[in-house]
């Protein structure tokens, strides 16, 4: 059995330990209830900045030139074809009949006849009629005599071309001598020339103060012969 002193020990023992535990239910208690000890879970929360509450602005682009495209009318069916009549077909009307021409005697219309050229009359003119005679291959000529009151006619000019007034063979016409005597050379290729010559005198201006004399050259006329005379 236990003594009275060890169980008032016990008693005692108890006591504190009870007592010891009371106090630390009530400081739980009240920290249960001031919400100290408690450790209170604080749900996370985004924070909503004010950049995010402020309203965005979306800028209206201003309004351009371009105009707006027009709606394109679409094309008018075409009226129905009404029952007109026809235009009446022309009628061809008979031939009238042409009179026919008489029998008019009419006088032939003369022909007018061209007046005549009048000659120019030069200050010296052909002394005789012209001549040519046959000759070698050489050269073709004509040769003369310029004669002024039945007397050699010195310093006189004859010129020739290959047509009347055309391109000179020469700008040097031939020139008589103290007898009146001349001679023009046609040479062609370094030969005698053949065709269709021409000459005739000219003044110390080249202008024409004779007829024009035309000689034939061919092998049978290589030499020919005109002599001038004052008027």
């Amino acid at each position: 059995m236990i003594n009275q002193p060890m169980q008032r020990n016990f008693i005692r023992i108890a006591l504190l330990l009870l007592s010891i535990s009371a106090f630390f239910l009530a400081c739980r208690t009240a920290s249960l209830l001031s919400g100290e000890g408690v450790a209170q879970e604080t749900p996370t929360r985004a924070r909503v900045t004010r950049a995010s509450q402020r309203p965005t602005f979306t800028p209206i682009p201003p309004p351009s030139d371009t105009p707006e495209p027009t709606e394109t009318p679409e094309p008018s069916e075409p009226p129905p074809p009404t029952d007109e009549p026809l235009p009446p077909t022309a009628t061809r009307r008979p031939p009238t009949a042409r009179p026919r021409p008489t029998n008019t005697n009419v006088p032939p219309t003369k022909t007018p006849q061209p007046s005549p050229t009048p000659t120019t009359a030069f200050a010296w003119i052909q002394d005789g009629a012209q001549s040519c005679e046959g000759g070698g291959d050489s050269e073709s000529s004509v040769t003369g005599k310029i004669t002024a009151n039945n007397t050699g006619a010195v310093g006189q000019k004859v010129q020739a071309s290959s047509g009347p007034g055309g391109e000179p063979i020469s700008e040097n016409p031939a020139e008589s001598d103290k007898h009146g005597n001349y001679k023009v050379t046609f040479l062609c290729s370094g030969k005698a020339c053949n065709g269709d010559f021409y000459i005739w005198m000219v003044d110390a201006g080249r202008h024409q103060v004779s007829p024009f004399v035309k000689f034939h050259f061919d092998s049978g006329c290589r030499k020919g012969k005109q002599n001038f005379k004052k008027r």
